[in-house]
């Protein structure tokens, strides 16, 4: 199917309007079983495939898991597109994945044997749809273009990948921090040296309806606006180890990246803990990463800096849904049927955070201050034995934020002073037009 060059199918199929619209169909009856069958392809690839049975790292694990399920939404373009070749542009994802796993040490055998076994996989269960009989043929047919162009392509990225010269110190820096973030190869931790001082993994997500964005161009600008020195890009994010200065810390770097998202909003970037060390960057990489996706979930905004050090403890909390919803309840049952109020989460988170500065209170939830003034007299009650010192108010900020994350309803309110029992409100945040925390 593929021209000796591989650049492309020799000669291609012509369909009928009829079956054109037959595979569209089936590309759109497939579209939402696409996360259970990259999870299924996972499991069959472990089964199957020793190198990927070894793997253990869930962090690669889950990079393996979005791999297939970026190939499996690749195919299902090609299949809803009129005719014509491959485009590249649909491969892309799939083309750096293996680049990763020529850097992660997997043979080639073993990707190609991956790719034999996804094509099995997704043809079983898109024969457990009611195909017409007349569109096995077509099907098939685009099936065997999509696989030849895909193997084409993912043995020239790995020959490239693995036959890339020492002497490209950037492209070979890319390659052993991806080594060290997937902890394949420990015996290279000497080669990068710069990781010895301290340094924090940094991820940044640029959106998928920013399909021109480079991934590179993103990473040159960390490396000359947080200044990262070792980088590798993962689906639509970069990686990079960016480092702690001796005199500004910490809080230099976050400031830093939080300049450099104001300037690239809609980017999101989480940062990881300090990592001593190659050793400890994996770490930094996994508390990073779990930043991300708990400070994406309660962001107002899209485009941010979610720390690590800040979300850890209701990352951790949440780790364990019943366990977090039953603290939350037991944090805000006391509220009554002031739960039912619409403003009463957002201004007892504002309030927290703020610390009681009504000015920054007012501003965070865009409202006048007398009427937080107005709202924090209604909660008086409340504040006075729930939040009435340092270790309450924590506590309280962590059930809001807990309650918010899990988007549960509010307990039922408390008969107490309360004039009787009433339903709990449903406080999903993620509907509301409210300031989340």
């Amino acid at each position: 199917m593929v021209s000796s060059d591989g650049a492309g199918p020799a000669s291609l199929p012509e369909f009928t309007p009829a079956e054109a619209a037959g595979l569209r169909g089936l590309a759109r009856a497939l579209r939402p079983r696409e996360d259970a069958l990259a999870a299924r392809l996972l499991t069959a690839y472990r089964a199957e495939i020793p190198q990927y049975a070894q793997v253990s790292d869930p962090l690669v694990l889950a990079d393996m898991t979005a791999v297939s399920l970026a190939g499996l939404r690749s195919w299902l373009d090609f299949l809803e597109q009129e005719q014509g070749p491959v485009d590249v542009d649909l491969l892309r994802p799939v083309l750096e994945a293996i680049r990763r796993r020529a850097v992660q040490g997997v043979g080639m055998d073993a990707m190609m044997r991956a790719y034999r076994i996804a094509v099995r996989v997704v043809w079983q269960e898109t024969l457990e749809l009611p195909v017409d009989h007349e569109l096995i043929g077509p099907l098939s047919t685009r099936m065997l273009e999509f696989s030849d162009r895909l193997t084409t392509a993912a043995e020239r990225a790995y020959a490239d990948e693995a036959m890339r010269p020492a002497h490209e110190p950037e492209l070979s820096r890319s390659a052993l921090f991806e080594s060290i973030l997937s902890d394949c190869n420990p015996e290279q931790y000497h080669h990068a040296a710069k990781l010895s001082a301290p340094h924090c993994v940094v991820v940044v997500e640029v959106p998928e309806d920013e399909p021109g964005v480079s991934l590179d161009d993103v990473a040159a600008a960390l490396v000359r606006e947080a200044r990262a020195g070792y980088w590798t890009t993962r689906l639509r994010s970069v990686v990079a180890a960016c480092p702690i200065d001796s005199t500004g810390g910490r809080d230099a770097l976050l400031r830093r990246l939080s300049r450099f998202t104001h300037a690239r909003r809609p980017y999101a970037v989480a940062v990881g803990a300090i990592a001593e060390g190659p050793g400890e960057i994996r770490h930094s990489h996994r508390e990073a990463v779990e930043a991300m996706r708990v400070g994406t979930r309660l962001a107002s905004v899209p485009g941010a800096v979610y720390d690590c050090q800040e979300l850890a403890p209701l990352a951790s909390l949440v780790a364990e849904p019943d366990r977090a919803r039953r603290f939350a309840d037991g944090c805000l049952h006391p509220l009554g049927k002031l739960a039912d109020r619409s403003w009463v989460l957002p201004t007892l988170s504002a309030y927290l955070r703020c610390q009681g500065r009504l000015k920054e209170a007012a501003a965070d939830l865009a409202v006048h201050p007398n009427t937080v003034r107005y709202r924090l007299n209604e909660l008086k009650p409340f504040l006075d034995s729930h939040a009435g010192d340092g270790d309450q108010s924590a506590a309280l900020l962590l059930a809001v934020r807990v309650h918010e994350y899990l988007g549960d309803s509010l307990p039922a309110p408390s008969t107490a002073g309360s004039g009787g029992d009433t339903p709990g409100i449903r406080a999903d945040l993620h509907s509301r037009a409210v300031r989340r925390i």
